[in-house]
This record gives structure tokens, C-alpha cells and sequence, in this order.
């Protein structure tokens, strides 16, 4: 289900980088690029960045390919807690994936990072994610109010914590 990142991946990195409305989705800075722009050269780039500061792990389908990355960032030492994130191309969405891949998250937090918790940031208006996050047993600890800013409208911002009990 999770693995780290192999030179194949990076095709699947580079088409979820290059998708501007899941980029909004997940509360980047997308900026649209010009059709000659080296998507592939931003993926290795982004990656190397993301493994640098925490730890990345792409999403397998049964087949053993690539359909999108989980990452946790600003890992705090101290406290043992760090940032989650979840990205899946368009077509692996709604199949229970993205549920495998969180729980999978989880125990890898827990095991392998030595974490007490997990928390992350949602636009209150991702219908889908919020709901996977609820099923899973994420507690919304807070909201912030027209925090995100697609280029069109404020969106209020919502977080949430799960505390990860070995």
C-alpha cells in the first residue's frame, strides 16, 4: 500500500503536481506553467524537497503502481508530532484507497517516526477528505477562518488531530 519513492514514481508525482484544481484542493500555491514546462524536473525537485524535511511514501495500487503520496512535515521532535498530507490521482479517488493509505500512515507515524500524533489542515469545503478523516476517527480541533485563498475566494480552513494509541 505504502513505499518509498522509486525513479518510476515520478510520472505520478509530476501529474498530481501538475493538477491546478487538486493543487487548490490541497491548499498549494499553484501558479500555471507554460505548456513546454518540465513537470518531471518539479517532481524530482519537490520530492527531493519533501523527503528532506520528513518523510514521503507513495501510494501502490495492487498492480504495484503509483496513484499518489502521503507525506508528514514539520515533524516536532520534542512534542512527536507532524503535519499529514494525502494526494491521489483523479481516477484512484472514492475506492477506499485513500482509507487504506491513511490507516497505513498512521501505524507509519506511529512505528516508524515515533509520533504521538498527527494533525493536518482541510478546506472546509472538501467534502470528500472530511469525510474520510471522520470515518478514521480525525477530531476537528479548530478552524480558521478565510485562510486559504484560491485566486477567486477566501476559504475557511479546518484542522484536524488524530492522536495515534499504540
Amino acid at each position: 500500500m505504502l513505499r518509498p519513492k522509486q525513479k518510476r514514481d515520478l510520472p505520478c508525482v509530476a501529474e498530481l503536481r501538475s493538477d491546478i484544481s487538486l493543487q487548490h484542493a490541497l491548499m498549494a500555491s499553484p501558479v500555471q506553467k507554460p505548456a513546454e514546462f518540465d513537470w518531471l524536473q518539479e517532481a524530482t525537485a519537490w520530492v527531493e524537497r519533501r523527503e528532506a524535511k520528513g518523510l514521503l511514501r507513495m501510494v501502490i495500487s495492487p498492480k504495484g503502481d503509483a496513484i499518489g503520496f502521503i507525506q508528514i512535515c514539520d515533524i516536532h521532535l520534542q512534542s512527536r508530532f507532524g503535519w499529514f498530507g494525502i494526494a491521489l490521482l483523479r481516477g484512484e479517488r472514492l475506492r477506499g484507497i485513500g482509507s487504506a493509505a491513511l490507516i497505513a500512515a498512521e501505524v507509519v507515524a506511529r512505528n516508524e517516526l515515533g509520533l504521538f500524533k498527527l494533525l493536518l489542515q482541510v478546506r472546509s469545503d472538501n467534502a470528500q477528505a472530511i469525510t474520510l478523516y471522520e470515518r478514521a476517527g480525525w477530531r476537528l480541533v479548530g478552524r480558521l477562518a478565510a485562510q486559504y485563498y484560491d485566486g477567486l475566494q477566501r476559504h475557511d480552513v479546518l484542522i484536524y488531530e488524530k492522536v495515534l494509541v499504540a
